[in-house]
C-alpha cells in the first residue's frame, strides 16, 4: 500500500526558488523590508518548507548572497592571470544587477545586520577568492590580501558609486594597477600603466 502524502507535494527546486525570490526580495525591500512569510508567497513554498531550511531571515539572506557569490565563481582555467581578469569582470557584471545596491546599502549603515551578514555571505568569499588568484599571479606577500580588497574597493567604488563601467580592457587595467599587477600580460594589458 503506498503512503498517503499529505499537503504540497516536494518540489526538487525548492532551495534554487527561495534563494531567487529572498534576492529579488532582498533588492526590493531591503533586508529590514523583507520577511520571511513574503519569500515563501512569492515562491509559492510553504512557509514551513523554508523554517526545516532556514531557522530565519539572516540564515535565509545569508544562504541567497552565497549562491549568488557561487554564481558569479569562475573555473580556473590554468593561466593564473586570466583567471584573475575573469573573476574581476564576472563581480564587474554583477554590480549593476543587485551587488552596487547591497554594497550602498551597507556603506548606509555599517553597523547593521545587513552589513555584517553581506560580509559574512558575500563580500569575505569574493575577497578571499580575489586573494588566492591575485597570489597565484604575484606570489605569496604579506599584503596580497589588502591588495585584493583595494582591488574590489576600486572596482565596486568605480561601477557602483561612481557609474564608471568602462569597456573592459579599461577597467581591468585600472583595477589590475590597484592590486599591483604590473599591465604587462597579455596583447590587450600591454600599454603603459594608466592614470587613475
Amino acid at each position: 500500500m503506498q503512503p498517503v502524502h499529505r499537503g504540497r507535494p516536494r518540489r526538487a527546486d525548492i532551495d534554487r526558488v527561495a534563494l531567487e525570490h529572498t534576492l529579488a526580495l532582498l533588492q526590493e525591500r531591503g533586508y529590514d523590508g523583507l520577511r520571511v512569510k513574503d519569500v515563501a508567497e512569492s515562491a509559492g513554498i510553504g512557509l514551513g518548507a523554508l523554517y526545516r531550511r532556514w531557522a530565519g531571515k539572516k540564515e535565509l539572506v545569508m544562504a541567497a548572497l552565497r549562491a549568488d557569490v557561487n554564481q558569479h565563481e569562475t573555473d580556473d582555467i590554468g593561466d593564473p592571470f586570466a583567471d584573475l581578469v575573469t573573476a574581476l569582470e564576472r563581480i564587474g557584471e554583477a554590480v549593476p544587477h543587485g551587488l552596487g545596491r547591497l554594497i550602498a546599502a551597507c556603506l548606509a549603515d555599517p553597523d547593521s545586520e545587513l552589513a555584517r551578514v553581506a560580509m559574512e555571505a558575500k563580500l569575505t568569499p569574493m575577497i578571499d577568492g580575489l586573494t588566492a588568484r591575485l597570489e597565484r599571479v604575484t606570489g605569496a606577500a604579506p599584503d596580497v590580501r589588502l591588495r585584493a580588497e583595494s582591488g574590489l574597493l576600486y572596482l565596486l567604488w568605480r561601477t557602483a558609486v561612481g557609474g564608471q563601467t568602462g569597456d573592459a580592457t579599461d577597467l581591468q587595467r585600472r583595477v589590475l594597477q590597484v592590486m599591483g599587477v604590473p599591465p604587462q600580460r597579455g596583447p590587450e594589458l600591454s600599454s603603459a600603466a594608466v592614470e587613475l
